[in-house]
């Protein structure tokens, strides 16, 4: 009989299998799956050369999979000033006249956008002037997730923002009671007024920071991710960790298309799926609608004062440039040449009319089989979700609310950002649904996101609360999402997302028990072994 290269044992093996069933021991050969059973099956396998690993309790879950998440984003925060630990305007401040005292006067400084202003005692965005007083000699762009930036005076008067300067389609120039802006600008058409004017990162540095970014996913237990959104130089970064073998997680890479022209391009050079189980060619994605403080609702927003003044604000619509019927020949040529298509959704009304569009596309060009998908759906109607059922679509749901609830109750009112993102409704119906994070719009930990998916529990005010608990799912369930429904999204169920004979052998070694640990502990989870293909990445306390 052939020997196991490692064999897991004296564990709780939880295999995510149709049924959810529990084993004690995993035998490993090759980058495969041996055999799952209890302890003393292993022994036949188990042979001179065997790595034998005692778990003495520890609990083993199939490797997650993140369905999506701007690893290349968080990349670039590794080496951008970060804001994980300011808990104060002030703290903001320090961290920024921090790199500045290191950073010649002139040259760009950069801020990571993996936090969040309700983190911060204030409850706001820092404004222009409170850059200003720590970085005078050097232009400032500060990100906040995907949706907002923040400049600083320098870097306004080297883009050419001043108060005569309109509102692009699609973003928002934030601005004070006088009309000057306050230097936070809305949606990606407004903060690239200033971010096109940043030299883009080398590829040396975009690979070097993969590598320290994938290294904590690979803490957490991560061992697959979807990237939602990438040009061609950031893709050939991906390429050549490849071709370095240095991969340490599986990446399907989405192309971002913002009209027509991008789709033609992309696909005159690129192949649908082309790839192997490391990196692979995944599809398009299209952002249809803006985030929180801008996502196209039917009903207009609400007041907030000094960030959001205008009573008719519904938000904001992305189109290209030749409107719904570009859009619909971009959804046509994809479905056409086979792509998987992405979009991102937030308001009702954005959400509404995507899935129309794709409904007319999928009567000439059915879209099932191409696994096209609803990204985030925060306020779905129900028609809409009879819609994306009937079509086959899928969707993603992330745990947006834990920092951005703080914003969705005070721009969307509190009945509808306790509906937001209803992912007990969107499993009943028997959608098929990938969990992930979308970070660094938010925390990149996989147990944040399935804390909230099972308690519905977010910061806000600087207090812990519930959000919507009606939408709260099980552990079982958040797990399913994160392994087997990514998996689907990604056309890996047949092999991978459980632990089972035959499939590839990635796993993780949990710190506790995800499904028994208080809710209060589950975000702190790490793994303890991560392994991707038989091979382990990741070890920590693990003899």
């Amino acid at each position: 009989m052939v020997s196991a290269d490692i064999v897991l044992r004296g564990g709780k093996i939880v295999t995510v299998d149709r049924d959810f069933s529990i084993a004690e021991a995993v035998a490993v050969q090759g980058d495969r799956i041996m055999a799952v059973g209890r302890d003393r099956d292993m022994d036949a396998l188990i042979g001179p050369a065997t790595q034998v690993i005692e778990l003495a309790g520890r609990t083993v879950v199939p490797g997650l999979r993140d369905s999506h998440i701007h690893t290349m984003g968080g990349a670039a925060d590794e080496l951008a000033v970060s804001l994980a630990e300011a808990r104060t305007i002030a703290d903001v401040q320090q961290a920024f006249a921090a790199r500045v005292a290191t950073t010649p006067p002139g040259a760009w400084v950069l801020g990571g956008s993996g936090w969040h202003e309700s983190q911060l005692a204030e409850g706001r965005l820092p404004v222009r002037q409170e850059l200003d007083a720590v970085t005078p000699d050097n232009p400032v762009f500060l990100r906040r997730g995907g949706h907002i930036g923040v400049a600083n005076s320098a870097a306004l008067k080297l883009a050419g923002v001043n108060r005569e300067t309109p509102d692009p389609i699609g973003g928002v120039i934030t601005r004070d009671a006088s009309g000057e802006p306050t230097g936070v600008l809305v949606e990606r058409p407004a903060f690239s007024l200033v971010a096109r004017l940043i030299p883009p990162p080398t590829r040396e540095d975009r690979i070097r920071g993969l590598k320290l970014y994938i290294a904590k996913l690979n803490s957490k237990g991560v061992v697959a991710t979807i990237e939602p959104g990438l040009n061609l130089e950031e893709i050939a970064a991906y390429m050549e960790l490849w071709r370095q073998g240095a991969m340490t997680t599986r990446v399907r890479l989405l192309q971002r298309v913002n009209g027509i022209d991008d789709v033609t391009a992309f696909s005159s050079v690129l192949a649908p799926n082309f790839g192997d189980d490391w990196l692979r060619i995944g599809g398009f994605k299209y952002m249809s609608d803006g985030g929180v403080e801008a996502g196209f609702l039917s009903e207009p927003y609400r007041i907030v004062e000094g960030e959001q003044t205008d009573p008719d604000f519904v938000g904001k619509m992305m189109l290209p440039p030749g409107g719904i019927g570009e859009l619909r020949e971009m959804f046509t040529a994809a479905a056409e040449r086979g792509w998987q298509v992405q979009v991102h959704t937030v308001g009702d009304a954005a959400i509404t009319a995507i899935v129309d569009l794709i409904e007319e596309v999928d009567r000439k060009h059915p879209v099932r089989d191409l696994r096209w998908t609803i990204m985030h759906i925060f306020l779905p109607t129900q028609e809409s979700l009879d819609k994306i059922k009937r079509l086959g679509l899928r969707t993603t749901v992330q745990d947006h609310p834990v920092k951005l609830g703080h914003n969705m109750v005070r721009y969307w009112g509190e009945e509808r950002a306790a509906r937001s993102i209803p992912v007990r409704s969107i499993i009943d119906m028997g959608i098929p649904t990938g969990g992930g994070t979308d970070a660094p719009v938010v925390d990149w930990n996989p147990f944040e996101s399935m804390w909230w998916m099972t308690t519905r529990q977010i910061f806000a005010g600087g207090k812990v609360r519930i959000l919507g608990p009606e939408e709260a799912i099980s552990r079982e369930e958040a797990l399913r999402l994160y392994t087997m429904g990514s998996a689907g999204i990604e056309f890996m169920e047949d092999r991978a997302g459980s632990l089972e004979p035959r499939k590839l052998a990635d796993l993780a070694v949990l710190s506790d028990d995800l499904l028994t640990v208080p809710d209060e502990a589950m975000r702190g989870i790490t793994s303890l072994l991560t392994m991707v293909g038989g091979r382990i990445v990741h070890r920590n306390g693990l003899g």
